[in-house]
């Protein structure tokens, strides 16, 4: 295998409007890695990354195959990215080069810091730009040194990386397991580096107009409700900002030992906000009555004033109770406010990141390790920034603003039906879960037969408890108390017998071996399982974890593995958020959803069938539906051949 590692220089972060600086390699030749700095447009490179039959390796490499393929780069080769290899190798662990490559290799990269800070304590890339700048390049030879020694680092990670791998692949073929992670990066980690790459530089139209008029009618929206909240409560407000008064006087002793900015403070500062949660609590709390065990209490043992806490108490007081319009007319303005500040916002919404008339999202498969770390997730789902595509709100009309390129595209939403509990019938071999979606039944009805309840709670508790949700995570979703949840609990798993034999082997192999392994070859390191206590909190957290990684998990390979197919074809894929992929088609060439839906539903095989539900939109708005001639939504859809799946 012929192979080098490279990394660009350039004068930014963005490869439409930023410049490549030059081109590092490493290469290593009887033993020994040489390194040389190139010029941006340099033909050898070029033709190397040309060659299908050529591999070329870096640190998040798909950063610098964006910046050469804008430049003209015809990228053939077949691509490693050590930091990709590394999350595979061990999750838990920071991912970036200087943490991977330990500190023994980091001594020039620091001396080359040092200088360019003696320089103006400038950046590498203010350093590119003066360069290009400046006809006599004066830090060419600095910039050089600095990439040529990521380059060897690179190099020598892939190297110690590889045989890691390895030796986690032969241990698991020993025991019997067929896919590995070595098996994993091959099918589906790196495959898919150049879907992503295509979307992130394709980008999304986003209608800039008609956000800009949404953004004035939220603000006028939330003006109003403002006005009415403050009418509402002014009697109970009043009192709140009286005793705030009397809080801060009593803090500072007396009034008169106050200098004119602190009396100002304390007549002015101690007014009543609605942004804090210690005054919100005043008012729902002690103002209005309600006893402070109505909602779920907080880490330091406060009642919570979250957005699902404050909601729950709502639903549970009659629309004639006075807290009740309040806290109705609370929820839309925080709604209102989350769309104008995160969305709409031009400082850091989507008009701070809209070049062009489109945005362009990154897609991550691996971040800093930790689960809820920026950038990707140890399931191996994707995650989204810059802006995050994957969080706009549901039924939102923030979505209607993202269309197609023209009158003559569509959006084609394919989603997969019912994706998780498919998986966990296939993953447990639990016969009847099997039967239910071989022979085409409403599982949702099953269960809800079972425990004597409607289909609402039969579908929350199929979707809670393949994660061995207890009685009192039940009860939060079903609105029922913790001992009928209970109940619903001991009946569920008499009804699917074989899901709880599955879930006590994985929590065998778990404690044995202290991680999970997904079908597709991905593993979750879950030291805590062998290390703590099983009465402590982060113990059973661990297990939740690990019941949770082999559905999540394979769930997210089913979706990525069907987009590299679907992008392998031709297909031009927008967007994706977990279990749904949305591509943009002629509206010429709608004849190809039926290969669309074949792909989706055969890509990876399991012992229950996979379903899609497809929709033609005119925006990401699920409602925007489209008839063309000849091809209705329903047509599209499998929704008369599938069983109900809301």
């Amino acid at each position: 295998m012929k192979l080098i590692a490279l990394d660009i220089e350039t004068t930014g972060l963005n490869p439409r409007t930023d410049r490549i600086h030059g081109i590092g390699v490493a290469i290593e030749e009887d033993g020994e890695i040489k390194t040389k700095y190139l010029e941006s447009n340099n033909e050898k490179i070029k033709s190397y990354l040309s060659d299908p039959e050529n591999h070329v390796v870096g640190h998040n490499i798909r950063f610098d195959l964006k910046f050469l393929i804008v430049s003209g780069f015809d990228v053939k080769a077949q691509i490693w990215d050590t930091k990709l290899m590394a999350q595979l190798v061990n999750e838990n662990r920071g991912l970036g080069l200087k943490e991977l490559s330990g500190e023994d290799k980091l001594e020039a990269k620091r001396e080359i810091d040092r200088a360019v800070n003696r320089l103006g304590g400038r950046s590498v890339a203010d350093l590119c730009r003066a360069d290009l700048e400046d006809p006599s390049r004066p830090y060419r030879e600095l910039i050089g040194k600095y990439c040529e020694e990521d380059c060897k680092n690179t190099l020598e990670l892939f190297k110690a990386l590889s045989g890691e791998l390895k030796t986690i692949n032969n241990k698991m073929y020993d025991k019997g397991f067929i896919n590995t992670p070595l098996s994993y990066l091959m099918k589906e980690t790196l495959p898919l580096e150049s879907v992503l790459i295509a979307m992130e530089l394709r980008g999304i139209k986003l209608d800039q107009e008609k956000l800009v008029d949404y953004r004035k009618k939220l603000l006028s929206e939330n003006t109003q409700t403002m006005v009415q909240l403050n009418e509402l409560c002014n009697n109970q407000i009043t009192e709140i900002e009286g005793e705030l008064y009397d809080q801060e006087v009593a803090k500072r002793k007396t009034i008169k030992g106050m200098s004119a900015v602190q009396r100002s403070s304390a007549k002015h500062g101690t007014k009543f906000n609605w942004q804090s949660a210690d005054h919100l609590s005043a008012l729902i709390f002690d103002q209005y009555g309600i006893p402070q065990n109505a909602v779920e209490k907080t880490d330091s043992g406060k009642p919570s004033t979250s957005e699902s806490s404050l909601e729950g108490l709502r639903q549970s007081l009659k629309e004639s109770d006075p807290a009740y319009k309040m806290l109705t007319l609370y929820k839309t303005y925080k709604k209102n406010q989350k769309l104008i500040t995160t969305y709409t916002g031009e400082e850091k919404g989507l008009m701070s990141q809209i070049e062009d008339g489109r945005i362009y999202a990154e897609y991550l498969q691996a971040g800093r390790g930790k689960e809820g770390s920026k950038g990707g997730t140890v399931t191996g789902r994707l995650s989204s920034r810059n802006p995050n595509m994957q969080n706009l709100p549901r039924g939102s009309e923030i979505k209607r603003f993202f269309v197609p390129d023209t009158e003559d595209n569509v959006f084609v939403y394919f989603d997969y039906s019912q994706l998780e509990l498919r998986l966990a019938a296939h993953l447990s071999q639990d016969p009847l879960l099997i039967q239910a979606y071989r022979d085409n039944l409403d599982l949702h009805e099953i269960t809800a037969k079972a425990i004597g309840a409607e289909r609402q709670v039969g579908k929350s508790t199929n979707f809670a408890m393949i994660y061995d949700a207890s009685a009192y995570r039940l009860s939060a979703i079903v609105n029922k108390s913790i001992d009928e949840c209970q109940n619903i609990i001991n009946e569920f798993y008499k009804l699917y017998a074989g899901y709880k034999k599955y879930l006590q082997k994985q929590m065998r192999f778990m404690i044995t071996n202290g991680l999970v392994v997904s079908e597709a070859g991905r593993i979750r390191r879950l030291p805590e399982v062998r290390e703590l206590p099983s009465n402590t909190k982060e113990w059973r957290h661990a297990i939740k974890q690990g019941y949770n990684f082999p559905i999540q998990s394979l769930g997210a390979s089913v979706t990525k593995r069907a987009m590299i197919e679907l992008h392998r074809r031709g297909f031009n894929i927008v967007t994706q958020v977990h279990d749904s992929v949305v591509i943009q088609l002629s509206k010429n060439d709608v004849h190809k959803l039926e290969e669309i839906q074949v792909v989706a539903e055969t890509i990876y095989p399991l012992t229950v069938p996979l379903k899609v539900d497809i929709k033609l939109l005119t925006s990401l708005l699920e409602s925007d539906k489209i008839q063309i001639e000849g091809v209705k939504n329903e047509q599209c859809s499998n929704s008369k051949q599938n069983q109900r799946s809301v």
